[in-house]
């Protein structure tokens, strides 16, 4: 049995393992928060509390449309909101419905894996980020919102539209980058919304798997290299999405290719005019009973600097038992061109189980399988989710990769473990 045998059958049992953590550590028997990838993401909230209003203007039992299934004010922590509302002009944006918040996320790795964490042995600011948002408010009739983002910090080029065709343009941009830190504009969007139906159009987070841009809806500090590789970041152009019933949703749009900015659809492939980019952009949701959902995300045409093709990401959530949940996800890639990074075929698995074992401290492991052009990777993740405080989660986490090595990060090293930890605090 060879190493990378042993390594995945540890893996597995380890992951197995992780269901008893709740019967060693007693916890209080109040509802946890839940922390990271399995809290409800910000564009669901306000689906769960249009769904929850409908049900109590019906009649049927529930909180207010207000609070459904989040927390209001950026969860609690509305530190730089009330920063703001201390000023004339602050007050009268706040009384309009403008929102301010955002988070700060520093963290240190002790090796580069190639995916967002590539700056090893140093305490970095990754993510220094601040929104400005003003929901549409469908009350009486149509309503019309906006949103804008600015962020500081080493990921900020990997949030970049990097897709452009050419340099200086949107936010991808020499006068953007200084040194390993950057300024970035991940998000800048109108938004319509009357009933059921809510349009957005302008430059926003893609969102078409588990992870997302934002650690503050991911479980751990490290990334898996289909969310890296395999999957946009952001996306320019027109998103719909619909809730057909209270289980199922649908959102359709159009984007001018992958990691592209305003103005500026990208295609980075020679003989083109660089403006070709134009790809068809699918999510379907589906939530038959409570605990359970199951998404199928979809891009396909001209995918700008990733070439003409097809990507899929399916993905679903199982709460096994209370305070335990199981998750998977199946990522693919086919595209025609060759160089484009992450190649023009790859395929991944990743599973994800995460138990709350207090009202502080929550335990995950993370195991992906990836196949790029032939050639497996593997990686393995185990970390700790701990709420120091209301707004500050800290996040220690041990991840081991072998097998193939696309990104060139372990020279001639079979294997890498790396330790990482970082620290949000959100205002």
């Amino acid at each position: 049995m060879n190493m990378a045998t042993l390594k995945t059958f540890a893996a597995g049992l380890a992951l197995a393992s992780f269901s008893a953590l709740p019967a060693l550590a007693a916890g209080p028997e109040a509802p946890v928060k839940q922390v990271g990838l399995f809290a409800k993401k910000v564009e669901d909230c306000a689906k769960d509390a249009k769904k929850v209003a409908k049900k109590k203007t019906n009649g049927k039992n529930g909180d207010d449309g207000k609070t459904a299934g989040c927390d209001g004010d950026n969860g609690g922590c509305n530190l730089l909101q009330r920063a703001m509302n201390k000023s004339g002009i602050g007050r009268r944006l706040s009384d309009s419905g403008v929102k301010a918040g955002g988070f700060l996320q520093m963290g240190y790795h002790s090796d580069n894996n190639g995916l967002f964490n590539n700056h090893a042995d140093d305490f970095n600011v990754h993510q220094l980020y601040f929104s400005l948002e003003k929901v549409a408010d469908d009350s009486e009739g149509m309503g019309i919102g906006f949103r804008s983002d600015i962020v500081y910090g080493v990921d900020a080029q990997d949030l970049q539209a990097f897709g452009n065709d050419r340099a200086a343009e949107y936010d991808d941009d020499d006068d953007f980058d200084h040194g390993i830190y950057g300024w970035a504009l991940p998000q800048l969007y109108a938004t319509v919304v009357r009933d059921d139906l809510s349009v957005k159009l302008g430059h926003f987070n893609a969102n078409l798997g588990m992870e997302s841009n934002n650690p503050t809806q991911n479980f751990f500090y490290s990334h898996s290299k289909a969310m890296y590789n395999s999957q946009p970041r952001t996306l320019t152009g027109l998103m719909a999405d619909y809730n057909l019933t209270d289980e199922l949703t649908t959102s359709f749009g159009w984007a001018g290719g992958w990691n592209s900015g305003m103005f500026e659809r990208g295609n980075t492939r020679a003989g083109t005019d660089g403006r070709d980019g134009s790809a068809l952009v699918s999510k379907i949701g589906f939530n038959p009973l409570d605990g359970v959902s199951l998404t199928y995300a979809v891009s396909m045409g001209d995918l700008g600097n990733r070439g003409e093709g097809y990507v899929h990401s399916v993905y679903g959530e199982l709460e096994i038992i209370d305070d335990i949940t199981y998750a998977i996800e199946s990522v693919l890639v086919e595209t025609n061109q060759e160089d484009a990074a992450g190649a023009a075929h790859s395929v991944g698995i990743t599973q994800y189980l995460t138990s709350k074992i207090n009202d502080k401290l929550s335990a995950g492991a993370r195991i992906e399988w990836w196949k790029n052009s032939g050639d497996s990777e593997y990686d393995v993740t185990f970390g700790l989710n701990y709420q120091a405080r209301d707004c500050i989660i800290v996040r220690p986490e041990i991840r081991t990769d072998w097998g193939a090595d696309s990104a060139a990060v372990r020279g001639t090293q079979e294997d890498q473990t790396v330790f990482g930890i970082d620290v949000i605090l959100s205002y």
